[in-house]
């Protein structure tokens, strides 16, 4: 297939046919006619693939009509730079009833990613399964017949009056699942995809690099405004932004952009960063509590110890990479506040509290602790004030002693900012209870991935076990934790240990790659810049947040300096 796909990317980029093809498939559909069924998408930098369908009693004859009805329609501005080929492998009718359905009243069920759809007997109103979810085209397992017609511009259906009046009018249309093989190339060469997507077989560290480097160019430097405010829930189909907002994920977000100009630095992130960062400082407020003065990052009227902790972790960063002092007076204030919510028995008492009347409101996270005992202990390595350090020790004493004393190997938390926490804080205060506490942790972790070939499907290998379909951040929180535990692990002489959480992390992030957005699972997408190099929520939810992106890649960061050390 690979020299097939070369030969149809010379063909669009030459606006010519191809004169020999001898691929055929042996799985491949054939009509009552005995005709295989092919669609040909072509990439360009700007606007979504434009899709051509071809059929014929060959291969050569399907491929060459898709080709021939891509250079009709084209559009002559739009250089290609890409092309998928899917070859039909299977026709359904639409439900078990059979292809008949009334679009305004039945439901229709299908494979997310692996389903696209005809509208028409003829196969002629048809899209692809990757179509299906960029356009939002079924929606509570009903046709959005809006969204659907939204495709037709990058069809030739545009220009067939009959396929428009179709859709557009008729309460009762035959609908059939259609499934395809699906072939891709571009100048970097060749790749089978699964729906839309490459799998990862193994990993390299320039696979790494090559990931990182596609978020650097494209979704961090798209996604941070002029005022430094980060885009935070998007929707790829329609472009359109969630309206609510979560400066805590701001902080972090801000902070793995950090991590990415140290790793490979750029002038230009440095910049988005520091607009990331003056945009946070418009959340900061002067408190006092207790008689003190403090500040403290507030939004909608609250202050978060997770929201604090955050932001301390992304000043310190940027204090360390730019040596410019400017904020250490901020992040000692921020860290006030923190302090004054500490109890008798060492732990943060209070996790969210109303500014205007100190009134806590009885939200409680599992991760601010881990997250305050990080931001605490990258603070004493700015300022070298011990009483950071006391906090921080008053609070991991809590959670191993008394919170977490009666948990199991099946039931402790897969907590990453504890694991971070603990890394660093053993380092400066080495008790033992720290060590074996993490450790605990990552083997937990170790514990729950799913590795098994035999009891789950490809896709799924390397996630973790938890309810419904894998999602990409939960397991890449997980690699940073067993990032941090592989630290401990291998600076302190356990080997096993460390080879066993690098074990975890590589099989993890082959998962999570599945779902970085690339240029073979951007081609149906509208604003592709701000697409490339994000990850999506899950295998079959493709909402894009900030805070995929951000552990996603501050998990592929780890894992690159520990394939170098």
């Amino acid at each position: 297939m690979e020299k097939l796909l070369s030969k149809i990317f010379d063909a669009v980029k030459q606006k010519s046919t191809i004169e020999t093809i001898d691929t055929e498939l042996k799985n491949a559909y054939r009509t009552k006619e005995n005709e295989l069924l092919v669609y040909l998408s072509v990439g360009n930098k700007y606007t979504r693939a434009f899709v051509s369908m071809g059929r014929g009693k060959t291969m050569k004859e399907a491929v060459n009509e898709a080709v021939e009805s891509y250079l009709h329609y084209r559009s002559r501005q739009l250089k290609p730079i890409s092309v998928k080929l899917d070859v039909v492998t299977e026709v359904l009718p639409g439900r078990k009833e059979g292809s008949r359905i009334n679009i305004k009243k039945d439901e229709i069920l299908y494979r997310r990613g692996e389903d696209g759809f005809a509208f028409s007997d003829d196969l002629r109103i048809s899209f692809l399964p990757e179509e299906i979810e960029a356009y939002k085209m079924i929606q509570d397992r009903h046709l959005v017949k809006e969204n659907a017609f939204l495709a037709f511009e990058k069809h030739p259906l545009l220009f067939d009056q009959k396929a428009v009046k179709t859709l557009l009018t008729n309460e009762f249309m035959d609908v059939f699942k259609i499934r395809t093989d699906s072939h891709y190339y571009d100048e970097n060469g060749y790749l089978k995809l699964y729906r839309g997507h490459r799998f990862f077989n193994d990993l390299s560290r320039q696979d790494l690099v090559d990931s990182i480097t596609l978020a650097k160019d494209n979704y961090f430097k798209q996604a941070v405004n002029s005022k430094g405010k980060i885009v935070y829930a998007y929707q790829p189909h329609n472009g359109s932004q969630d309206a609510g907002y979560n400066i805590l994920r701001h902080a972090g977000t801000t902070y793995s952009m950090l991590e990415v100009h140290e790793m490979m630095p750029d002038d230009n992130l440095l910049d988005a960063a520091k607009r990331g960062i003056k945009f946070l400082e418009t959340k900061v407020k002067d408190i006092k509590i207790n008689g003190k003065q403090a500040q403290a990052v507030v939004e909608k009227g609250a202050a978060k110890l997770g929201g604090n902790g955050l932001a301390i972790v992304c000043l310190a960063k940027y204090t360390e990479l730019t040596e410019d002092q400017q904020y250490v007076p901020l992040m000692q204030n921020l860290a006030v506040w923190m302090g004054e919510l500490q109890d008798e028995s060492g732990k943060f008492a209070t996790h969210k509290q109303k500014i205007a009347t100190g009134e806590d409101t009885g939200f409680v996270s599992h991760y601010y602790p881990g997250e305050a005992i990080l931001a605490m202990v990258r603070l004493y390595k700015i300022d070298g004030n011990e009483k950071w350090l006391d906090l921080a020790e008053n609070e991991a004493n809590y959670l191993i002693t008394d919170r977490d004393k009666k948990e199991t190997i099946d039931t402790i938390a897969h907590d990453h900012w504890l694991l971070y926490g603990l890394n660093e804080l053993y380092r400066e205060r080495p008790k033992e209870m720290y060590l074996k506490h993490s450790f605990f942790v990552a083997d937990a972790m170790v514990h729950a991935q799913r590795l098994d070939k035999k009891e789950y499907k490809r896709e799924w290998l390397g996630s973790y076990k938890q309810p419904g379909t894998p999602r990409s951040t939960p397991t890449a929180c997980r690699s940073e934790g067993l990032g941090a535990a592989y630290r401990l692990a291998s600076d302190h002489g356990y080997e096993d240990k460390a080879a066993s959480y690098k074990a975890g992390i590589h099989e993890g992030i082959k998962f999570q790659l599945q779902m970085q957005l690339r240029p073979e699972s951007v081609l149906y997408y509208m604003n592709k810049r701000l697409c490339l190099g994000a990850f999506h929520a899950g295998l079959k939810n493709y909402e894009l947040r900030n805070d995929y992106t951000q552990h996603n890649i501050s998990s592929l960061i780890s894992y690159a300096g520990i394939i170098d050390k």
